[in-house]
């Protein structure tokens, strides 16, 4: 696999400016500008420093405002400009610059509570659109809003474009209609969403327990490490409408063709009405209820730092995510190609045939004593999941990859992996002096009744060696 140079950290204006700049748009100093200088503060911050597309993202929207090209500060163009997105790509389907943009803000609030809360100027992005909004600070100080609000009297604010916040609450079927309507990646968040309701409902169910348990203390090493405070964790769900895809066509699909989106094109460029049909399939956003599931799992655990958890689909990931932040990445290299760039460290590796004479399973690549060289899906009553603890693409953090050869065969690797009385004795042996966990893998097997997993148990175990 080729090495990848570690991502820079931001660590001054100038290398900001520098590092937006080595991309395809060319945004050039806005000198003596206190709005421009408080950009520059924000991507060069702690609160951004890790992540490049944040910065590129502020900064191209900032310098556009400043200049008055309101008509560059739409979805369509940061998708193009910013995101490398092709001309007229349907921001519809791919919804990067509104995944980004809600982190953005989160991270601006960061900031204000962090690094940038004596800044006299305020910098907030209106939901509804891009345009920036700036703000003295004088202004929210004097003002009456409750403080428990960030209100501010704008200087240079657009009206907002959404509908009223509440009107899910007060038209339930025109919610209901909103939800079906976008889809189970928003049903996802959605799940997410009231976990976290329920969480803070119930704090002595999943928050401040008076002991806990040594199994439980061990497998909260595991997930300290995964949402640490210093970088973001990317939980990233299967893409369920590229399986569908690639089972109709019978056609693999290599993670630079995801990337670029070149897989949802014809192979020999002549395509017939239903070879059209199917290839969309490959652009919806399709996930399964398992990965929802671990998914609101995850938020509730006790040690997430839920202000650095990010729900990201798979489509909508960027390399940049896997150097310089933590990730948990759902399914099989077949529904979520982001896994293909780990396999050379993994010793159980997918193997994915379409002949049906050929079976399909996880290999072993250097099989110990007693063990298989491939657990497949010829046996039917009986499926397999995968659990790899590996470090990311920078060594600087973590991935976490979960899934099976199934939706069975996930189930039985999220239950494993949640479960501390499981996870713990394995953890224990992987655990440094120090606290921190070598890399390992797991291999789970769980009989399979009607797609759902039950009593899952180890087959075969690897821990990197000291």
């Amino acid at each position: 696999m080729q090495t990848l140079e570690p991502a820079p950290k931001i660590e001054s204006q100038a290398t900001a400016l520098d590092l937006l700049n080595a991309g395809k748009v060319r945004i050039h100093p806005h000198a003596d500008d206190p709005r421009w200088e408080l950009a520059l503060r924000i991507a060069s911050s702690g609160s951004l420093g890790r992540s490049r597309l944040l910065a590129r993202f502020l900064l191209f929207i900032v310098d556009r405002h400043i200049r008055n090209r309101a008509d560059e500060i739409t979805e369509q163009q940061i998708g193009m400009l910013v995101f490398d997105r092709p001309e007229g790509y349907d921001s519809n389907e791919d919804n990067i610059v509104r995944s980004y943009a809600r982190n953005l803000r989160r991270r601006i609030d960061d900031y204000y509570t962090g690094e940038g809360k004596a800044d006299p100027l305020l910098l907030e992005i209106p939901r509804g659109g891009y345009t920036p909004c700036f703000s003295p600070r004088k202004l929210v100080e004097e003002s009456s809003f409750p403080s428990t609000e960030r209100a501010h009297t704008p200087l240079d604010c657009p009206p907002d474009t959404l509908p009223d916040p509440g009107f899910i609450s007060r038209k339930p079927f025109t919610a209901a209609l909103f939800l079906w309507s976008y889809g189970p990646l928003l049903t996802l968040c959605f799940g997410i969403a009231l976990g976290l309701t329920i969480t803070a409902i119930h704090p002595l169910r999943f928050l401040g327990r008076a002991s806990e348990s040594s199994t439980e203390a061990i497998s909260n090493c595991l997930w300290r490490q995964m949402f640490d405070a210093d970088r973001d964790t990317f939980i990233v769900p299967s893409d369920d409408g590229l399986v569908i895809m690639q089972r109709l066509t019978a056609r693999p699909v290599p993670l630079g063709s995801y990337i670029s989106g070149g897989y949802r094109t014809s192979k020999n460029g002549r395509e017939n009405p239903d070879d059209a049909e199917i290839l969309k399939l490959g652009a919806r956003r399709y996930t399964s209820v398992v990965d929802l599931d671990f998914a609101t799992h995850l938020a509730q655990l006790e040690r997430v730092n839920r202000s650095r958890m990010t729900i990201r689909y798979a489509r909508d990931l960027r390399m940049d995510d896997l150097r310089t932040g933590n990730a948990v990445l759902i399914g099989s290299v077949e529904s979520n190609p982001w896994i293909q760039l780990f396999v050379p460290q993994m010793n159980f590796r997918q193997s994915i045939n379409t002949d049906p004479q050929t079976p399909s399973g996880l290999v072993n690549t250097h099989p110990h004593a007693g063990e298989r060289t491939l657990y497949g899906t010829q046996e039917q009553d009986h499926t397999y999941g995968l659990i790899a603890f590996l470090p990311n693409l920078t060594s600087t953090g973590h991935v976490l990859i979960v899934g099976g050869l199934n939706t069975a065969g996930t189930q039985a690797a999220t239950t494993f992996l949640l479960t501390p009385s499981l996870i713990a004795p394995t953890l224990q042996r992987a655990r440094e002096p120090n606290g921190q966990l070598r890399s390992f893998e797991l291999l789970i097997g769980a009989d399979n009744f009607s797609s759902n997993a039950s009593a899952p148990q180890i087959v075969a175990e690897r821990i990197k060696t000291r």
